[in-house]
């Protein structure tokens, strides 16, 4: 019920400026010209707000290649055209790069090429007020989408320096092979092995350094939300990807006048060589996964993935548990009255019950069904490569397919989250407070972190059903895949 308005800094300084009271600590201070105080103050604001509600259509524009082999299986690709203000950045640099995609898709089909798969490319209108073109045509289409949707792969702002690489497990080795075909433009290195070097460089301490330069493949980011993947994953289960350059290219542009064609020019990608890589890499994975026979999703990563969101939840209740009651010794033992300054205000914590002891057998018994499971499908996959993809039957290929489409929607529950059942992902959903940033098996976590127990244990008892579910969906199509060699 707090009124909250994003302002230039113009507008804030002569607020700031008319705050009295204590000096503001060094990191609540900002770069202007003032002295920080922390309020209040004797200045009186007369706030007028004035508000536009007209109603105003949105625009979403949908282009569609059809399949030759594989008509009912989508692969679509998207990214938003709308923007805050000038908008050059945030989305234009993302939008023309998918432009170039389609473009170069429609020479290649005046030269005779056609995919196997549908591809779908979508400019999403509405993104910036709430997702709203891109959310509307999913729920729109929601039936359709989980009968042939096999994978979404959006795009946003587009700037300079290394490839963000977020999105759905199941499609992690997928895009690091991808990565790893895509030169980028300022090094020359692959786009994969920048992105390795950078995370190396990194790393908090020798043992994730060394972790990184083990593992065959980079670890993907788990997506939240603020872009139009959301309603792909979050609701509807289909597996998704964030695709984008950036990180040399900082600056304090985002959301406003200033994100535009000069700033671009002088400040973000000044050489127009990443949109090239992002218009490389979508237009790669879109074609990758419009014409494989066997569908590219891999589980041994995402089995290792979510053995470790499961060992973060013991470890956090596990934290929990032993920070409690060491503060509770602690007051009794009277160390924040001993160690206070008696001539500054301060006031000691309370004392609190210590959180009850959480099964996590159940998930931990999911975990490891979803890694053996995992280690079958991957055994299966590995027969076929040998083989070849397509000397298999196509109707058992079909079957196979058909099963690896569904495996991201069996992490949905029809309830969806607790007080949110619009998000029915049971591994990502944006965190309830924080909106961005990705929680990840958010029914578990986020009630240890309110300290809900009860909701903590019947989350840990949904998740398991559902990852066990899950493993079998991948236990039946490593069968399919051994029986069609």
């Amino acid at each position: 019920k707090i009124p909250v308005l994003p302002i230039s800094y113009g507008d804030a300084q002569p607020l700031l400026a008319a705050l009295g009271g204590p000096v503001a600590p060094q990191a609540w201070r900002g770069g202007l010209g003032i002295t920080y105080h922390v309020g209040p103050g004797s200045a009186r604001v007369h706030l007028r707000v004035k508000s536009n509600w007209d109603l105003k259509p949105l625009y979403d524009v949908i282009a569609k290649i059809q399949g030759s082999a594989n008509p009912d299986e989508w692969i679509i690709r998207g990214n938003h055209h709308d923007g805050w203000v000038n908008g050059a950045e945030d989305p234009i640099s993302g939008q023309v790069a998918l432009l170039e995609e389609a473009r170069a898709m429609g020479e290649l089909l005046k030269s005779g090429w056609k995919p196997k798969r549908t591809i779908i490319y979508c400019a999403w209108d509405g993104e910036e007020p709430g997702l709203l073109g891109s959310t509307e045509w999913a729920e729109t289409h929601a039936d359709e989408l989980s009968q042939h949707a096999v994978a979404y792969i959006n795009s946003d702002s587009n700037g300079r320096g290394y490839l963000d690489l977020i999105g759905s497990h199941t499609l992690e080795k997928f895009m690091n092979d991808v990565a790893r075909d895509i030169q980028d433009p300022e090094t020359k290195l692959s786009a994969w092995k920048r992105d390795q070097l950078r995370d190396i460089a990194n790393a908090p301490s020798p043992e994730r350094k060394q972790e990184i330069r083990q593992r065959a493949d980079l670890r993907l980011a788990a997506l939240g939300s603020g872009s139009d993947y959301t309603p792909f994953l979050q609701h509807v289960g289909i597996a998704s990807l964030n695709i984008g350059y950036g990180g040399e290219d900082r600056g304090g542009i985002y959301h406003s006048i200033y994100d535009d064609f000069y700033w671009y020019t002088h400040f973000g990608d000044t050489d127009f060589v990443y949109g090239r890589a992002l218009a490389q890499t979508g237009g790669s994975a879109v074609m990758r996964l419009a014409d494989a026979d066997l569908l590219p999703f891999e589980f041994g990563n995402f089995a290792d993935t979510v053995q470790m969101y499961v060992r973060e939840l013991k470890q956090m209740s596990q934290k929990m548990q032993d920070e409690i009651r060491e503060r509770n010794r602690e007051l009794d033992e009277g160390l924040f009255a001993a160690t206070a300054d008696p001539k500054e205000k301060s006031v000691p914590p309370k004392k609190e019950d210590v959180p009850p002891h959480l099964n996590f057998a159940p998930l931990e018994n999911a975990a490891d069904a979803l890694s053996a499971s995992a280690g079958e499908y991957t055994k299966a996959f590995a027969r076929t490569r040998e083989i070849g993809g397509a000397t298999l039957a196509s109707i058992s290929l079909a079957d196979v397919n058909k099963l690896l489409m569904e495996s991201e929607r069996k992490l949905l529950t029809r309830e969806g989250l607790p007080n949110r059942p619009w998000y029915r992902h049971q591994l990502y959903a944006p965190g309830f407070y924080t909106g961005y940033a990705a929680k990840t098996v958010p029914a578990v976590r986020e009630a240890i972190e309110q300290k809900q127990w009860k909701q903590a244990e019947q989350g840990i008892g949904v998740v398991a059903r559902v990852l066990q579910d899950e493993a079998a969906l991948i236990s039946s199509a490593a069968q399919k895949l051994s029986a069609a060699h």
